[in-house]
């Protein structure tokens, strides 16, 4: 059994805490969307552009972020972004203008992009040879995900029990977390070897490298299948007379079943494979969805639970993309890292601008089918791929 008090088991519990509060930042506004966008008196396609940028910025610099943080040999990202994250989010939900708002969501989001290439690497880099890497990451992006589901719930609660002004009092939570992952997660350890080359060099060696350019697409895909179900599903629960603090709930349960995949990830790819499980997780989602918009019109609560599940097949591959991309660029694992969770994510979230204007015109349920069917496609393109 392995010594909880070793610096590989530090470093894995501390990090993934500090996974699991950055994530919680990052969803806590999602189901305050409805209220902000009436707040500050724009449409859906308005605030879906705004979201979309600050997604947007964050992930894109992810790999620039992950190029240093492979030269360091310090915990920099790891602690700053954490700070800054939990100050500018809470802060957003008091800012009354759309320049106020988005000043605030767009450092809320640099925060989050600071520390998720260098954490992710710190794991593989705590665990290097170990045959339970897949493992451990999965735990580790599950509670992240984890995280991210509590954050909608947390975020009702609290405005519709304490308003606006408790919201604030959240961004202790990522300030003390920060002071125990300062204190209590081991210096990094020294890496067999720093890259040398540039960050545009580097970019380059992926972008040949097939195996990886087909691993950011099918990311993106996940990505934006995730962040426009997160984004979209309480403006249609909205319309079906559930309340804030419901809403909340369920995209909460949404993320939490999410996280439960990315922690079983690995016995699942056991079963399955790496090429299966990829395979199984995309093409599951467009029947899951039709069946919870058709049980929708008769009966809410059961759609809500076909919903719900849907969460756990969305993210059930996300850990093991990421491991085998750090197998296929182990010089590169920060870089490659901000590439699957960050640039893909920014780049998913640019579906969110045109699905706005989708829901605007035609309603949020076609939102829902049209990212299905598009995750059915790239699940049914992985089945021929060589390269996984």
């Amino acid at each position: 059994m392995k010594n909880i008090f070793s610096k590989s088991s530090r470093a894995f519990f501390g990090l993934s805490l500090g996974h699991f509060n950055i994530d919680l930042y990052a969803a806590l506004l999602t189901p305050l969307y409805p209220m902000i966008t009436t707040k500050l008196g724009i449409n859906l396609a308005s605030i879906s552009l705004i979201i979309a940028l600050g997604h947007l910025v964050s992930s894109m610099l992810q790999p620039v972020f992950g190029y240093i943080a492979d030269k360091l040999h310090h915990r920099f990202f790891m602690v700053w972004g954490l700070i800054i994250s939990s100050v500018f989010i809470p802060l957003a939900i008091k800012t009354t203008s759309v320049g106020a708002f988005l000043a605030c969501l767009l450092l809320g989001m640099v925060g989050n992009a600071f520390f998720h290439p260098q954490v992710s690497a710190m794991i593989k880099d705590f665990n290097k040879n170990n045959p339970q890497l897949t493992k451990y990451m999965g735990i580790f992006l599950g509670l992240g995900t984890i995280g991210y589901a509590i954050g909608p719930y947390l975020a009702t609660f609290f405005v519709d029990n304490w308003g606006e002004n408790a919201f604030l009092s959240l961004g202790l939570l990522g300030l003390l977390s920060c002071l125990f992952l300062y204190f209590f997660v081991p210096k990094m350890p020294e890496k067999d070897c720093y890259n040398k080359e540039n960050f545009f060099f580097i970019i380059k060696e992926i972008l040949k490298n097939k195996t990886c350019m087909f691993l950011t697409f099918i990311s993106t895909i996940k990505s934006a299948v995730s962040i426009s179900f997160g984004t979209y599903i309480p403006f249609l629960l909205e319309k079906q007379g559930f309340s804030l603090q419901q809403t909340g709930f369920i995209v909460t349960l949404f993320f939490v079943f999410g996280g439960l995949a990315s922690i079983y990830s690995s016995k699942f790819e056991k079963w399955l494979g790496t090429k299966g499980i990829i395979v199984f997780s995309f093409v599951s989602i467009l029947p899951l969805i039709l069946l919870f918009l058709y049980v929708l019109e008769f009966n809410k609560y059961i759609a809500v639970i076909l919903f719900i599940l849907t969460g756990f097949f969305i993210l059930l591959s996300v850990g093991v993309i990421l491991v085998k991309a750090q197998e296929v660029m182990p010089k590169y694992t920060a870089v490659i890292s901000g590439v699957m969770q960050g640039f893909s994510w920014g780049l998913g979230a640019l579906f969110l601008a045109p699905l706005g204007i989708v829901g605007q015109n035609f309603g949020v349920d076609k939102i829902l089918i049209l990212m299905s069917a598009i995750a059915f496609v790239a699940g049914l393109s992985a089945i021929k791929n060589k390269d996984i």
